[in-house]
């Protein structure tokens, strides 16, 4: 069984980010999942939601993405046994070395959940910058890299061959004119 998911709480991302990451999904990414869920409980402040899946889903094979997003090409190398997410070599040196924007992972890995849940106003608190560094500091995982075809569109915004790029926080240029329009479905939210 595969899972694709995502988050959705807040007002930050509109309706058509969900519908545009399932367009990618189904269109690029040749994954051939068998649930596609969306969580939308807005329990924890901000990035600390994505945390609600460790709970959620213990069974299976997992992969998440965010919403800002664009995926191009195949995704099947993406999915990992262990828990992997991004290494993110294109931050600074003061910032944590991961990234959230693709997770994935098989079976029960409640134990992320369980870590946060003991006292989450203080590991919000603690962990300001996010829910990355809470991850690299207390959780045993694996990396992605470079050479497994993703990059953020803040240090590359030309198209280029990767299958994933993620918009780390520049949500709003993708429903900019650009090359990435092509991937997207219609804007019909903005």
């Amino acid at each position: 069984m595969l899972r694709v998911i995502c988050v959705r709480t807040g007002d930050k991302f509109n309706q058509w980010y969900e519908d545009n990451l399932k367009y990618m999904i189904d269109t690029y990414s040749g994954l051939k999942y068998d649930e596609f869920v969306v969580i939308r409980q807005d329990e924890y402040d901000g990035v600390f939601n994505k945390l609600l899946m460790f709970d959620r889903y213990r069974d299976g094979q997992n992969i998440y993405f965010d919403l800002d997003v664009i995926i191009k090409g195949d995704c099947n190398h993406f999915l990992r046994k262990d828990l992997t997410v991004c290494h993110a070599w294109w931050r600074l040196a003061w910032h944590t070395p991961l990234n959230s924007s693709i997770i994935s992972w098989y079976g029960d890995r409640s134990d992320v959940s369980d870590f946060f849940i003991k006292d989450p106003e203080y590991y919000m608190l603690k962990y300001n910058l996010g829910m990355d560094q809470l991850l690299y500091e207390n959780i045993d995982l694996q990396t992605y890299n470079e050479s497994d075809s993703y990059c953020s569109y803040r240090t590359i915004t030309t198209e280029e061959n990767y299958n994933v790029y993620l918009f780390n926080q520049e949500y709003l240029s993708m429903l900019k004119p650009g090359w990435h329009e092509k991937f997207c479905m219609p804007l019909q939210y903005n």
